[in-house]
């Protein structure tokens, strides 16, 4: 084995910090999957306590605020930015926790140049 791969992460160990870095601890966030393959990191976030059903006005809030919340996140993290401006990506899921069926909110894909 190379000495760089016993320098990577698992991939048990970078769902835990992804996890830790977006849910920020917050009971209401819960990451509900991860996968990472050799060009894309894909996680989705599940909300609680926006009800079940939300009308459009509601989902408008939460998809404006969720959106500033993610971009600044991935924007913020240097690892993250450099990931992505080397032609990587990152989609992350944003769903209803709430919801008793499968209710995504929004989809956010960061690429080269999403954080400019």
């Amino acid at each position: 084995m190379a000495y760089n791969d016993l320098m990577q992460p698992s991939q048990e160990e970078l769902k835990i910090s992804f996890e830790q870095y977006f849910t920020e601890n917050d009971n209401r966030i819960k990451m509900t999957y991860f996968h990472v393959d050799k060009n894309t990191v894909g996680l989705a976030l599940e909300l609680s306590g926006i009800g079940e059903n939300l009308d459009s006005n509601d989902k408008t809030k939460i998809k404006t605020n969720s959106g500033k919340y993610i971009k600044d996140k991935v924007c913020s993290d240097a690892q993250l930015v450099e990931y992505i401006n080397a032609g990587n990506y990152v989609s992350i899921d944003i769903r209803n926790g709430d919801s008793d069926r499968l209710e995504n909110i929004m989809n956010l894909s960061f690429s080269k140049g999403s954080c400019v």
